[in-house]
């Protein structure tokens, strides 16, 4: 099975690297939404949403999914990694869809073996105006596992534009950006995004029970990950994902999308009302089939130009779950303008100063080779994890990285790993670079043992450069719980691919 995942790197590497140029381009994509009803051994049927960010290569398209249970009795299943397809013009608005996703996860105590997650799908989409609405066939397998369903399926694809350029291109000016849109006849301008680390407290309420059916006497502490885009003057959506790192409830995560209204009391404060939904669950919570809302109101103040802190107080519970909690949170917002295409953009003008930011996006296998303080039952079995890490450099050697892994063999289906952290590239030479870097974040599920939650893990590896934008990555590292917790020595291999926004 690690065959076929190297595989798919493989394919990331020529379909990716034979489209992309190095001058600055407009790349058409779309978030896609699904739901499957999956059916279960013992006649259990499992509600699964689909969350999907896809880009546009030709007729083709490759992105990452998030599936999630939102129905039934499995709250806390979750499963990421990355999708593929097709898409066949028919003509009169019609096209047929075909694709695959290959990804790992697990939880709610469902029979997913290892983890590993295939779904092809085939679909007739139709054009409504603002999106695709497609109904076809879906396949649900977990090969070293007990699920394995067929279904119909429904998909909407609301579709964007994304400018972007090759990493070593000269820094972009107005002049560039009013050429992209003369050419390439599309509406291009500014759109405001923010992302910010996250700290959340759940007060959960009094007579609330666990999934064991036992009284919760504990609050949950959670950090995570916040990244929002305006959608008009005061308004904007949000997608949220947080994990617990708490003693009693590790393996609790849950994913979110919502959308808030803003505004501004003085110059550099004011307020948010925000309201979500999403899929929870895990670490025990009793969440139900696992859909969950959340309603916040807070205050922000921006006390630099380039940052905001923001507190929020509010409500969350499971729709058909006992978990109900009072919730507190701090984020630290970092805001920021890209350069995009479609609606919701702020036009271009020669007032917009305009600057090159560098991200990387890697896609990795990580293997965990096991001690004797690895899982909880005292075996030393390694585990296979699949994964991506998004980086923001700071410089041109100095990075920011968020990273999400799932477990797809070993015997460690439903465990997952959510890491934040801070690296450094130190160039040997043209095609070979050394990096170190260090994550703290949150994990759990699948009988690892995690402790209350909370782990750390520093990285030292080489990236050997295969173009100027790909390059073949190669680590080593260690993983431990900071509390209560094992440790095991970890190993990755992956590809990277860098890119340069306009902001």
């Amino acid at each position: 099975m690690l065959n076929k995942v190297k595989a798919l790197f493989l394919s990331f590497y020529f379909v990716l690297g034979s489209s992309v140029a190095d001058d600055l381009t407009i790349r058409d994509g779309f978030y896609r939404l699904s739901y499957d009803s999956l059916s279960l051994p013992n006649d259990e049927e499992l509600g699964l949403l689909g969350a999907n960010y896809l880009l546009n290569f030709d007729d083709g398209y490759l992105g990452l999914g998030v599936y999630s249970a939102v129905d039934g009795e499995r709250g806390g299943f979750f499963t990421g990694g990355v999708e593929l397809g097709h898409k066949f013009e028919l003509g009169s608005g019609f096209v047929i869809d075909s694709g695959l996703f290959i990804g790992g996860g697990g939880g709610g105590s469902a029979p997913q073996g290892g983890g590993l997650m295939l779904r092809p799908h085939l679909g007739l989409a139709a054009d409504i105006g603002f999106a695709d609405l497609s109904l076809g066939v879906s396949k649900v397998k977990f090969p070293n596992g007990a699920i394995d369903s067929d279904q119909l399926n429904l998909q909407l694809d609301i579709p964007f534009g994304f400018v972007y350029k090759g990493s070593n291109n000269a820094k972009s000016d107005n002049n560039d950006i009013l050429i992209l849109g003369s050419v390439s006849g599309s509406r291009i301008g500014w759109k405001d995004h923010y992302m910010a680390p996250i700290y959340q407290h759940y007060m959960i309420d009094q007579g609330v029970k666990d999934t064991s059916g036992q009284l919760v006497t504990n609050d949950m502490d959670l950090i995570g990950f916040e990244y929002g885009t305006k959608l008009g003057k005061d308004y904007y959506s949000y997608l949220e994902t947080s994990g617990a790192g708490s003693s009693g409830t590790d393996g609790f995560a849950e994913v979110l999308g919502g959308v808030g209204y803003s505004s501004a009391l003085t110059r550099n404060f004011g307020f948010n009302i925000k309201t979500a939904l999403g899929a929870a669950g895990g670490g025990g919570v009793d969440t139900g089939g696992g859909l969950i809302h959340k309603q916040s109101v807070g205050l922000y103040v921006r006390p630099f130009d380039r940052a905001a802190i923001s507190a929020e107080i509010g409500r969350v519970g499971a729709f058909d779950g006992e978990f109900k909690a009072t919730t507190s949170k701090i984020s630290l917002q970092y805001p920021f303008k890209l350069l995009s295409s479609g609606g919701y953009v702020r036009k271009a003008s020669n007032y917009d100063y305009t600057n090159d930011g560098l991200w990387g996006v890697r896609a990795i296998n990580q293997t965990y080779l096991g001690s004797n303080t690895l899982r909880k039952n005292g075996s030393s079995d390694s585990v296979q994890l699949l994964g991506v890490k998004l980086d923001r450099h700071l410089d041109d050697d100095t990075y920011l990285t968020g990273q999400a892994l799932a477990a797809y063999q070993g015997e460690a289906g439903g465990y997952a790993v959510g890491l934040v952290g801070i690296g450094h590239e130190f160039k040997v030479n043209n095609n070979l670079n050394l990096f170190a870097e260090v994550n703290v974040g949150v994990a759990g599920g699948g009988g690892i043992n995690t402790g209350g939650g909370t782990i750390v893990q520093p990285m030292l590896g080489l990236n050997y450069n295969l173009s100027p934008n790909f390059s073949l990555q190669t680590s080593v590292g260690k993983l431990k719980a900071i509390k209560d917790g094992g440790d095991t020595n970890v190993v990755e291999f992956g590809l990277q691919y860098k890119f340069k926004t306009v902001e």
